[in-house]
Formats: C-alpha cells, structure tokens, sequence
C-alpha cells in the first residue's frame, strides 16, 4: 500500500511540474504576443508621427519656398519702385527743360517779332519825304504798334526869341497848350533831358500826357510826342514798346527834319543839288 503511494507521489508531482510548465509557457506567450502587440502599436503610432512629422516638414518647405518668393518678390517691388522713382523724376527734369525750351522760343518769338516790328517801322517811317505822309507813318505806327489812342506831336518853333515847343499834329485829341516851354511840366521836361518818360499817375495832372518821347537829332530836340491814352485793352506799356519810344526818338525826328527840308526844296532834284558835284 505504501509502495503504491510512494508510486502516484512522484507521478503527481511530475503532472504538477507538466502544468507549471504549460502555465510558464501560456503566461509567456501571452507576454509575448501583448508585447508585440503593444510593440505594433508603438511601431504604427511612430509611422502616424514619423508621417505627420514628414507632413509639417514639407509644409514648412512650402512656408519657406513661400517665404523666399515673398521675399524675392519684395525686392523686385523695391527694385521696381527705385525705378518708378527715378523715371518720374527724369519725366519731371525733362518736363522742366521742356518748359525751359518753350519759355526760350516763346521769348526769342517774341524778340523776332518785336524785331520784326522795329524794322517794319523803321522802314515805314523813311519811306516818304512828304511831311504829311511822314505824320501819319508815325500816327500808325502809335496807334497800331502801341496801342495809342490820342497823342500830340510837337515840334520846336523860335518865337519872340525863346525856344518854344507847339503842336503841329493830334490824334483823337485836341492840344492841352498851344506854347511849352522846357520848363514847362513833362514835355518841356522830356525835351530838355532827352530821355523819354512814363508820367508816375500818382502826381500826374489831368492835363498831363502819360508819357513823353523826345525826338531828338544829333544834340538838338526837334519835338516832343505826348501820349495822353492808350485803348481800352491795352492797361501799361511793355517793354517792345520803349524800343519803339527810341527808335521814333531818332528815325522821327531824322525823317520829319528831312521831309520839312525836302517841302523847302521843292523837288527831289533842287534837295539833290545841295551837294555840290566833284571837278573832273
């Protein structure tokens, strides 16, 4: 009986030993298989983050491309803009010397046809000897060139023994005094310094011209022109007028002294016969 015992201890034993190592091996294949599957878990949560790493990734690749387009793109805006600017500015230093230029042709224009105007009248006023003609050469040249309404012309006369000044011709106007003296007011003061005068309106009396222009040859003043208005669209003189003061200074008195001396002479050919002819 106790041999009998003896015998199942052992085989007991060794079914203990069986299911030890059946209980080792399931526990260890379970561990193993919840190992590998925590280890396919890490793996596929490494790929989603590996994946969205690359993701970002590429998107900050894309940010950047983006920024350095931006960035090149903001230099080009600059480049363009230093550009723009320096274009307007050449556009505006050639719009200036344009003006320049137009201001400059506009002015020699203008100096052409003053010019222009100073020959016409020059011309004009020595193309007759005829006193009368002479008269009215100068009354046109006043009205048309300068824009005079009304003037006198007077002309130097030896009366009583003193040198006086009286009228000999009028436009649109009747003579304010029939003698002048050279001390007498504007006129006789034109006539005396030789210089041809614009009268200040502040202290001009009404019987006063507006200006004076002595006629003047070699150092003798033959007569005086008195402008007592202008028409109605002309408000001052302008400077091609004093041109025409000047040269009616000189030419007006040179063509009226010779058209008076020619009416002496009576002809072209008794003027002719003053100077004498040379011995053969």
């Amino acid at each position: 009986m106790s041999e009998t015992l003896n015998e199942r201890e052992p085989a007991h034993e060794s079914e203990a030993v069986s299911l030890r190592k059946e209980d080792f091996i399931e526990t260890f294949f379970r561990r193993g298989a919840e190992f590998a599957t925590e280890l396919i878990s890490e793996l596929q949560s490494l790929r989603r983050q590996t994946s969205q790493l690359q993701e970002e990734n590429l998107e900050l690749r894309h940010h950047l491309a983006s920024d350095d387009a931006i960035r090149e793109l903001l230099h080009k805006i600059e480049a363009l803009e230093s550009e723009k600017d320096h274009l307007r500015s050449n556009a505006a230093s050639t719009k200036d010397q344009n003006q320049d230029f137009a201001a400059m042709y506009v002015a020699v224009e203008k100096e052409l046809d003053a010019l222009a105007n100073l020959y016409f009248a020059s011309y004009q006023i020595h193309s007759t000897l005829d006193p009368q003609t002479v008269l009215g050469t100068i009354e046109q040249l006043l009205a048309q060139l300068v824009g005079t309404s009304s003037f006198v012309i007077y002309l130097a006369r030896q009366i009583e023994g003193e040198r006086v000044f009286v009228p000999i011709h009028a436009y649109h106007c009747s003579p304010r005094q029939s003698r002048i003296r050279a001390t007498d007011g504007p006129i006789g003061e034109a006539a005396r310094d030789q210089v041809h005068s614009v009268v200040d309106p502040g202290s001009r009396k009404e019987e006063d011209p507006i200006a004076c222009i002595p006629m003047v040859l070699g150092n003798e003043t033959i007569g005086v022109i008195a402008i007592y208005s202008l028409f109605e669209q002309k408000n001052h003189f302008v400077d091609i007028d004093f041109e025409l003061f000047k040269m009616l200074s000189l030419h007006g008195a040179s063509a009226i002294v010779g058209s008076g001396l020619m009416a002496q002479a009576g002809s072209t050919e008794a003027g002719l016969r003053t100077y004498p002819s040379l011995p053969a």
